[in-house]
């Protein structure tokens, strides 16, 4: 799939340099005829608005202009652009039904919880001005790759044609993503207390933790494998566990980790509570309990996930 998008990509630079050579050759010649006329210039452009035009498109560019656009200032890309993706990867494009399906969850999983716990102005302040769908997973070295945040702008959300929202486990951990990767945005913005570093100083793994097991990271002090990896991943992966996380889950989990790694969890869990009260003025508590009614609407068929209504 890389090599086709690749060389597509040559083909077309080639015809367009070559448009663009025709064009400057006829500009020039032009020129030795009406350099002494004065024309009367057209200020409307020939060059359509990409970008409104795509939206105008089909019910779905509708619905996403209204519900993302001009709610959010989000611009949804669900089709397969080449320069949105990363070429180190064998991707493909987002099935339609299922972008619309992931889109219904994000609004209603993500976006309108955080405006309902923190306001419309946050919510649409914070949020990534770019989201992007992709098909399948973008497999790393023995892992696979489901979510990225970029410098708080563009969030590229991967495998979503296996996304099954109506799972309740499948949706969580789809829902554990997104807010990981919001929780970067956030402390990209607003710096968490340097403390929680120095909680797990020399247990981070970085590549390794691949290679750990669940049982091992809990009882370490990690709320996962991948919290192993550096303490940023750690802080990101502690909130958002805990808030997709049931209390009973959590309960168990810490079960698991035992006295000691529980109460190293528990260490990294009050400066998260606290950096996210002073931060954001957000209690996560009460974020979690917004969030699992929300997850409960979505499972339980509440929420209608094809619906392309604008009004």
């Amino acid at each position: 799939m890389s090599d086709i998008i690749l060389n597509k990509g040559k083909r077309s630079l080639k015809v367009m340099m070559k448009g663009l050579c025709c064009i400057v050759f006829f500009t020039l010649h032009s020129s030795l005829f009406t350099s002494c006329t004065e024309d009367q210039l057209d200020s409307t452009s020939i060059f359509e608005n990409d970008i409104a035009k795509r939206r105008d498109t089909t019910a779905f560019d509708r619905w996403l202009n209204k519900n993302f656009v001009d709610q959010y200032n989000i611009e949804f890309k669900y089709r397969f652009e080449d320069m949105e993706t990363d070429f180190t990867y064998n991707l493909v494009p987002a099935d339609r039904d299922k972008a619309i399906e992931t889109a219904h969850v994000l609004l209603h999983g993500w976006l309108k919880a955080y405006e309902e716990i923190a306001g419309l102005d946050f919510t649409r302040r914070y949020v990534p001005k770019l989201i992007q769908l992709v098909g399948c997973v973008a497999n790393v070295k023995g892992s696979y790759k489901l979510g990225t945040a970029e410098d708080g702008l563009k969030v590229t959300l991967y495998g979503v044609n296996n996304f099954r929202p109506s799972d309740a486990d499948d949706l969580r951990n789809y829902f554990q993503i997104i807010h990981h990767e919001f929780v970067h945005i956030l402390t990209h913005n607003k710096d968490y207390d340097v403390a929680f570093r120095t909680i797990s100083d020399g247990k981070y793994v970085t590549g390794e933790w691949v290679s750990k097991g669940e049982t091992d990271a809990l009882k370490s002090g990690f709320i996962n494998t991948y919290a192993m990896s550096e303490y940023n991943e750690d802080f990101a992966e502690t909130l958002s566990f805990y808030l997709l996380y049931t209390p009973e889950t959590w309960s168990q989990k810490m079960t698991i980790a035992g006295y000691e790694g529980a109460a190293v969890i528990g260490q990294k869990l009050d400066i998260v509570r606290s950096y996210m009260r002073s931060a954001w003025n957000i209690d996560i508590d009460q974020m979690r309990d917004i969030l699992q009614r929300r997850v409960n609407d979505i499972t339980s068929g509440q929420v209608d996930l094809k619906n392309l209504d604008e009004e």
